[in-house]
């Protein structure tokens, strides 16, 4: 039993690393994109804004740079788990990309058009998220945690 369950253990590792293989080659092909639509709209707001910048524009830059650093972040997770580094790394990144993804709804967000309870929600999810990246920082205070 124990060599059919080897076997089946080494299969998987394959299959996992094969499957996180292509979401590392898809995830290069999104950030490609991402950072060349924050570029090409950075490029249209230094050419033509004579006259400033709206905040509509503001918050389409900001959107676009954090969706950029999100799947980043977010290849860099699929990265580890590739090269097959789990735990307290891939925790932590997985908690900037949360961090991140709420910051980015905070800027995008029209404040007129949504709910006190949206914005409730949204700000418990960045005081539980940070409450969890503090507990591992505060984990990690002798700095023997695995680095990323």
């Amino acid at each position: 039993m124990t060599k059919l369950s080897n076997a089946i253990d080494a299969a998987y590792e394959r299959f996992a690393a094969s499957i996180s293989m292509l979401l590392l080659l898809g995830m290069a092909v999104v950030i490609l994109v991402a950072t060349f639509s924050f570029l090409r709209l950075t490029a249209g707001v230094v050419i033509g804004a004579p006259g400033g910048t709206s905040y509509t524009t503001l918050q389409a830059l900001f959107d676009a740079l954090l969706g950029a650093i999100i799947a980043l972040e977010l290849a860099h997770s699929v990265h580890l788990m590739v090269i097959g580094q789990r735990g307290f790394a891939q925790v932590r990144i997985v908690l900037v990309i949360g961090i991140l993804a709420v910051v980015r709804k905070l800027i995008v967000v029209e404040l007129e058009q949504v709910s006190g309870v949206l914005l409730m929600g949204l700000a418990a999810a960045v005081i539980a998220l940070g409450a969890i990246y503090a507990t591992l920082l505060w984990l990690d205070r002798d700095g023997k945690m695995p680095k990323d």
